[in-house]
């Protein structure tokens, strides 16, 4: 499976790593960016829209959603350094603008002081939130903005009451309205219920993308994922392929990480630390199974480490699972009211 060229890395050939090499061969696992079919579609989408806006068309809107871990953020950072802010004699050229929403915004003018914040302004935390916007509006045509990337956007209703959504429904379609621009929504799942709060902006937003977790059900989706290891592996910092998308190692690699690309990383990118540590030019499952004991997963006390398990079934082990925590669940005491 795979057709990739490696990325040229020293080889180790069992003598102990540098500390500057470490950290050469570490920082390169973390700026990892691995692109694979979901994440290049949406990619086209937001460059499509960023092209209508550069040709002054009128701006049409985009909703991305996925859980976490997904990538959502890892698309839209990638895109925005494509294009760096450019400071000039009398401003500073902003061609996009992202913003991450505060965690708990208490309203909609704590994101708009971010956005101001971001756009540069000395005095980004006064004002009230109609003339912040009206600020913002100045920005966005001073800067030469061309679309504004909002992510973490769940944050600004994560206070799940009438008021809240209704507040933040209505200070987005009134600022979508007067910036004139693509404004593209990033957040978890749950972001969509601000949509049901305002018919103007449901509508406002027809366009939107689910980026999902892999999936192992069929063998498109199974191929697909082997893929994603295959891209993986021909990028990191060891001289030799570690043969990721082997079929039995890639079914225990999805067990662990149930598609989601962050743990994948998670897991690789510790396991490579090991095998440096220990001089390897490569990952075995020795390597996975220390990984998979120094990785904490809170929402599955059941889950077995299947790099230790010769004799591994994917659906057996999921089940089995499932039916554990299924227990697990029934049997904690039901609360009710105090007698």
């Amino acid at each position: 499976m795979n057709n990739m060229t490696k990325m040229f890395f020293e080889s180790l050939n069992g003598k102990r790593i540098s500390e500057k090499e470490f950290n050469i061969r570490y920082a390169h696992i973390e700026s990892l960016r691995v692109v694979h079919p979901k994440f290049s579609e949406i990619t086209s989408e937001v460059t499509k829209i960023h092209n209508l806006s550069k040709a002054n068309v009128k701006a049409e809107q985009l909703c991305i959603i996925g859980q976490t871990g997904a990538g959502k953020s890892s698309i839209i950072e990638l895109y925005a350094s494509n294009y760096p802010h450019v400071e000039e004699d009398e401003r500073t050229q902003i061609p996009v603008l992202l913003v991450s929403v505060p965690p708990r915004a208490k309203s909609p003018r704590v994101l708009a002081s971010k956005i101001l914040r971001e756009m540069g302004d000395h005095f980004f935390d006064s004002g009230s939130e109609e003339h912040m916007t009206h600020r913002i509006c100045n920005y966005v045509d001073k800067c030469d903005i061309k679309m504004i990337l909002l992510d973490e956007f769940h944050h600004l209703i994560d206070r799940d009451t009438d008021y809240v959504l209704a507040s933040a429904s209505d200070w987005l379609k009134t600022f979508i309205d007067k910036v004139k621009i693509p404004v593209v929504l990033v957040g978890l799942p749950e972001s969509e219920r601000i949509f049901s709060y305002n018919e103007q902006l449901d509508g406002r937003y027809p366009n939107r993308m689910v980026l999902p977790p892999f999936s192992y059900t069929n063998k498109e989706d199974i191929t697909e994922f082997r893929r994603f290891l295959v891209s993986i592996d021909n990028k990191l910092p060891l001289s030799k392929l570690s043969n990721l998308s082997d079929p039995e190692l890639a079914a225990k690699i999805f067990y662990f990480s149930f598609g989601v690309p962050r743990y994948v990383m998670n897991l690789l990118k510790i396991a490579t630390e090991i095998s440096l540590n220990k001089g390897q030019d490569l990952i075995s499952e020795i390597e996975l199974r220390g990984a998979f004991n120094r990785i904490t997963r809170s929402t599955r006390p059941y889950a077995i480490n299947p790099f230790e398990n010769t004799k591994f079934h994917l659906m057996d082990e999921i089940e089995k699972e499932k039916k554990l925590h299924e227990r697990l669940f029934q049997s904690e005491p039901k609360k009710g009211k105090r007698k």
